[in-house]
C-alpha cells in the first residue's frame, strides 16, 4: 500500500485523517508509514481484545496529555464496542495514573515539611 492509499484507508476507517498525521505526511510520508506500521503491529496481537486495547491507548493519551490522541482513541474505543461508562472509567484511571507521580515527586518536600513543622 502506498502513502496515498494508506491515507484514504485511514480516512475511510475513521471518517478523517488525524491532523498531526496529515501534517507529518506533508513533511515526511515515510514517517507516517512507519507510525501506522507500528500501530498495526501493536494492535495486531490476539491476547488483549480490541476494546481493551483502545481503552489502554485512550488512558495513555490522557496520561500524556495529548488531546488529539484522546479524541481519536475515544472514537476508536467506541467503535470497538466500549460504552460511554467504560470510556469514562478509563478517564478516571488515567487521571489517577497521571496524578500519582506528582505525589511521589513531592515526597522529599513532604518529608522536609514534616521534619520542619
Amino acid at each position: 500500500m502506498d502513502f496515498k492509499e494508506l491515507m484514504e484507508a485511514i480516512k475511510k476507517e475513521n471518517g478523517e485523517v488525524p491532523r498531526p498525521l496529515e501534517l507529518l505526511g506533508q513533511l515526511d510520508e515515510g514517517q507516517v508509514m512507519q507510525f501506522v506500521g507500528q500501530r498495526q503491529a501493536a494492535m495486531s496481537g490476539t491476547f488483549i481484545p480490541p476494546k481493551y486495547k483502545a481503552l489502554i491507548a485512550l488512558s495513555v493519551g490522557i496520561a500524556l496529555d495529548s488531546s488529539t490522541c484522546i479524541l481519536n482513541n475515544a472514537k476508536q474505543a467506541k467503535k470497538a464496542g466500549a460504552t460511554t461508562d467504560e470510556i469514562m472509567e478509563a478517564f478516571a484511571i488515567a487521571r489517577f495514573a497521571r496524578s500519582a507521580p506528582a505525589m511521589a515527586s513531592a515526597m522529599q518536600a513532604m518529608e522536609w515539611l514534616i521534619e520542619n513543622k
